[in-house]
């Protein structure tokens, strides 16, 4: 008989995630536009530490939500990536697959009214807008709450550019190459509107109640949390007209 282990919600926030299989033929050009950002750039200082507290401050659901073949059956099984990649949308489709299905059974089990997905699911922020962002997480009511973006991490000049967050008047984004990760949250620092930017979050790395290391889905369970609380930009605190970004 197969022998297996079973995951509760925290258990499953912990998890790294697995190692993308990269075709042999992919892509070979980056996906970069010439947008700069010009606004207040600062670390998101204690980053790790606010993932750690509040992971230990859930009152976290009990029930087994997911399972996983152990020894020497895990091998050939699905838990392994069977889906090969060669461009930017098998990058999306990859980690909505493995951490949008996991943060999705984390979210419900924990009453959360948040799910992964593809931008246009959710609502624009106004009518004829036809920009679409890689990733959102959205509400059952396709309420915007943190926008994402990714680029593949095969190609050099990917090695994370704000992305979506002003046109969406969101507070909280992340941008990923899979393998690679940092999450942003805008800030004001004075009356100038600022991004702060989190240590880079790698796809292998295990959560952990310490904070010592965080997993991708320990800390978008976190951040979206955040934006669950307070999603919005804020463009009435300093200049309404400052510039966030500049296109060459």
């Amino acid at each position: 008989m197969a022998a297996s282990v079973s995951y509760s919600a925290s258990n499953l926030l912990l998890k790294p995630l697995p190692d993308l299989d990269v075709a042999a033929r992919h892509t070979t050009s980056h996906a970069l536009y010439q947008i700069h950002f010009v606004g207040i750039l600062q670390p998101w200082a204690n980053f790790e530490a606010e993932v750690a507290n509040t992971y230990n401050g859930q009152t976290w659901n009990l029930q087994a939500i997911a399972s996983k073949l152990t020894g020497n059956f895990l091998a050939g099984s699905v838990h392994e990536e069977r889906v090969f990649v060669c461009d930017e949308r098998g990058i999306q489709g990859r980690l909505e697959g493995r951490a949008g299905t996991a943060l999705g059974a984390v979210f419900k089990a924990q009453n959360q009214d948040l799910k992964l997905g593809a931008f246009k699911g959710a609502l624009p922020p106004h009518p004829g807008y036809r920009k679409a962002p890689d990733f959102v997480l959205m509400t059952q009511a396709h309420m915007a709450k943190v926008v994402g973006e990714a680029k593949s991490p095969w190609i050099s000049e990917h090695h994370l550019e704000d992305l979506y967050m002003f046109d969406l008047r969101l507070k909280h984004g992340f941008l990923t190459t899979y393998n690679q990760t940092v999450f942003l949250r805008k800030v004001d620092v004075g009356r100038a509107w600022g991004l702060e930017y989190s240590p880079v979050i790698y796809h292998g790395d295990r959560g952990s109640v310490s904070g010592t290391t965080v997993s991708f889905c320990q800390s978008l369970y976190h951040v979206g949390l955040l934006a669950l609380a307070d999603s919005d930009f804020g463009t009435s605190i300093g200049l309404r007209n400052q510039t966030w970004t500049i296109s060459e």
